[in-house]
């Protein structure tokens, strides 16, 4: 008999745990298979964008509108000092942001996040502005296309491989020991 009471406490204890929540209004047993509220679909439409400035887009030399140039003053190996143009991720004038990138983005958003672009092709269908930035380096490569200053799409790129450090060409001298002939 000890099984057998086991056996309906137990059935008991799994049936009382699968019954409706009766304390919480309705208590029919098809509320307990209803789909939650968070996980209802939502035809809501998207938030609203904001209107995209000229700061938003990039020049035809990869910089953002609103931002200056960026000049660095190096000196040169015959010891003057020469204004040089940064060309790395700082040279869009904005502060490099950490992240990733999304479609709807602003052109400088994504130059932001990827460094300074490689090529920027900007062209025009009707009144629409496309442009398509090519990035190979860092850790976001791409091609990026925009519309109208947003972003539409990214493809990969080939990224050329890293330059292979040049093997040490010395003459490699052969230590071979001198072959002693026996005497007689």
């Amino acid at each position: 008999m000890s099984r057998m009471a086991a056996f309906t406490a137990a059935l008991t204890l799994l049936t009382n745990c699968a019954a409706p929540d009766t304390t919480q209004g309705t208590g029919k047993l098809s509320d307990m298979f209803a789909t939650p509220d968070w996980a209802k679909f939502s035809n809501s439409k998207p938030t609203a964008q904001r209107a995209i400035t000229p700061d938003d887009l990039v020049s035809a030399d990869g910089r953002c509108a609103g931002t200056p140039d960026v000049v660095t003053a190096q000196a040169t190996p015959e010891g003057g000092n020469g204004a040089e143009t940064r060309n790395d991720a700082q040279a869009s004038g904005l502060p490099v942001v950490q992240g990733g990138i999304a479609l709807a983005m602003t052109e400088c958003q994504v130059v932001q996040r990827t460094g300074f672009p490689d090529r920027v092709d900007i062209g025009a269908e009707g009144t629409t502005r496309i442009t398509t930035v090519t990035v190979t380096h860092g850790s976001s490569p791409g091609l990026y296309r925009f519309r109208s200053g947003r972003l539409v799409s990214i493809e990969r790129v080939d990224v050329p491989a890293p330059a292979k450090p040049a093997k040490s060409t010395k003459a490699k001298k052969s230590q071979a020991a001198p072959i002693r002939g026996t005497q007689q």
